[in-house]
């Protein structure tokens, strides 16, 4: 979606040739607007450096690790995480946000490692899931304390992976909640307040995770795939009002529950029929042909990149789903995409008419 300053301009240029705006007050209305915010090549280039520096420290220890006696291992751990720490409270000081951000990155990178190494040096039996789940908590803290977004994005990486470790995570027997629950929503206040674009698409693709958590844990798949779809559909909406009420990122969080809405009701119409239960069917199928095409539309209309992008994934889905149900009968296919064609033009066209009207 086009920012607020873009729109502003395009606006500008029919204003002024309606004369309702005069020509020589463009550049002085442009200027009073704040550019939006992009990842320049110097930024982009520092992080990837920051990532691979905390690698090559854990990957420094991993190596020396044999013939390093306990002590000295602990207090190496300590000496880097320290380290990191110190080097983002400095920057921190000195007001370089870019540096300090990294440092805290590398830091919870340091710490999530540090947890496991802690393990083999003390010869501690843990549970996998629950170390990545203090890495999870320890990147909150230290991206709460500094501000970092780097260390709340890993947040996410850490409880992410703990909610999937291992495979019992489809076993029915085990009801407790993911942890993505409570710290997705968490990331998307913080993306907000922080005014940050990869930690909203980082907040929103865990908010997705813990709804298909629940999908895959319980029973009655049909039913609740359809609730979080109509969910996210109503908080599709709720984050394109925002949008068009020019709040930041708000675009982000429409783009993922468009996608996760209509993932859902794809899912809605196959979760209870892997079991050779009740399969919507046809029905189903026709539906999420119209929802693909509606959003496509809207995508358009929004100007909003990945919005369009889904409608067409997903109207590509369901064509396949389609065929699929109907045995590649071309015919029927036939029939079905001429009605859907037609449904199509008809709205099309009663759309143009109350443009023209209005």
């Amino acid at each position: 979606m086009a920012s607020y300053k873009e729109k502003v301009a395009r606006d500008l240029e029919r204003w002024i040739a309606s004369g309702l705006v005069a020509p020589d007050k463009r550049d002085a209305i442009l200027a009073t607007l704040p550019d939006a915010r992009r990842l320049d090549a110097a930024t982009a280039l520092a992080w990837i450096g920051g990532a691979l520096l905390g690698i090559a420290i854990i990957a420094f220890i991993a190596a020396n690790w044999d013939g390093v006696p306990r002590i000295a291992r602990f207090a190496l751990l300590i000496a880097f995480f320290a380290s990191a720490c110190g080097a983002a409270a400095w920057a921190a000081h000195k007001r370089r946000t870019l540096l300090a951000d990294i440092a805290l990155t590398v830091a919870a990178l340091i710490f999530a490692a540090a947890i496991g190494l802690t393990g083999q040096i003390f010869d501690i039996v843990g549970s996998p899931q629950a170390a990545l789940y203090a890495a999870g908590v320890a990147g909150m803290a230290l991206a709460l304390a500094g501000r970092s977004v780097g260390a709340a994005i890993a947040t996410m990486i850490f409880v992410g992976f703990g909610d999937f470790q291992g495979a019992e995570w489809f076993d029915r027997a085990q009801l407790a909640a993911p942890w993505l629950v409570v710290f997705a929503p968490l990331g998307v206040v913080l993306a907000l307040r922080w005014s940050s674009a990869p930690l909203a698409h980082a907040s929103a693709i865990g908010m997705l995770f813990a709804l298909f958590w629940f999908i895959a844990r319980f029973e009655n798949e049909s039913a609740l795939a359809l609730f979080f779809s109509v969910l996210l559909a109503g908080a599709a909406y709720a984050a394109r009002w925002l949008s068009a009420q020019h709040r930041p990122h708000a675009s982000v969080f429409y783009g993922w529950a468009t996608w996760g809405a209509l993932m859902f009701f794809a899912i809605a119409g196959y979760a209870d029929s892997w079991r050779g239960d009740f399969n919507w069917g046809l029905p189903h199928r026709v539906a999420w042909l119209a929802a693909s095409g509606a959003t496509i539309a809207l995508g358009r209309f929004d100007r909003h990149a990945l919005v369009t992008a889904v409608g067409v994934l997903s109207f590509m889905g369901a064509i396949a789903a389609l065929l699929t149900d109907l045995g590649l009968d071309l015919m029927s296919a036939a029939a079905v995409f001429f009605v859907c064609a037609l449904a199509a033009l008809v709205g099309g066209l009663m759309l143009r008419r109350k443009g023209k009207a209005s």
